[in-house]
């Protein structure tokens, strides 16, 4: 690929998002930059800018992903969502949303956590967990949410919960609950877009 092909490719993902175009300038120039370092042979110049590159690209690709996850249900509150560099995990990267409602009586407030994991080498090995012989020995019941393959895991005794889902084998999406019912942990794992992220 052509240094312009390259420009316009990225730039025309950045638009296709609506994300600021200066993802776009930042990662062409990085790229660029290793390009000349590496006809100069500043190898190690060259791997620096690529890297950065990278970084950058999985900082944008996280920031699209963000949009597939839910505004807040009704009677829940929400945080910005926070984008997530796993490094140690062979470069995976993610993001994480949290959601919270009053709880009912004496209980202690509702809380869900939504972390959307991207694919990396890593994810290989999380594959078992969607193995209906591995998922009830570890208490979980294999399920379809939204037509994605998923594992709910739930304790009426502590009301408490998680909810993970397989995306065409590229990402996971991972719902925890704390003092919660089943039917919030389940409400917010169907409230997930599903249907945008397999398309990205």
């Amino acid at each position: 690929m052509t240094k312009k092909k390259l420009a316009v490719a990225v730039i025309l993902f950045v638009l296709t998002w609506g994300l600021t175009p200066v993802y776009a300038d930042e990662i062409v120039d990085s790229i660029n930059e290793a390009l000349e370092a590496y006809k100069e042979k500043a190898y190690v110049e060259a791997v620096e800018s690529l890297d950065y590159a990278k970084q950058l690209i999985q900082q944008l690709r996280s920031e699209v992903i963000m949009k597939f996850l839910p505004e807040a249900l009704p009677g829940w509150e929400s945080k910005t969502a926070q984008t997530q560099s796993m490094g140690m995990l062979g470069g995976m990267s993610g993001v994480e949303k949290e959601y919270w409602a009053p709880g009912s009586g004496d209980q202690g407030r509702k809380r869900i956590t939504i972390n959307i994991m991207a694919e990396s080498p890593v994810m290989q090995g999380m594959m078992a967990m969607f193995n209906p012989m591995y998922a009830g020995a570890q208490g979980g019941k294999l399920q379809k949410i939204k037509r994605n393959k998923a594992v709910v895991k739930y304790n009426p005794d502590n009301r408490s919960g998680e909810a993970n889902v397989l995306v065409k084998k590229s990402y996971i999406v991972s719902i925890k609950g704390q003092s919660v019912d089943k039917k919030d942990l389940l409400d917010y794992a169907n409230a997930v877009d599903y249907k945008g992220l397999k398309q990205f």
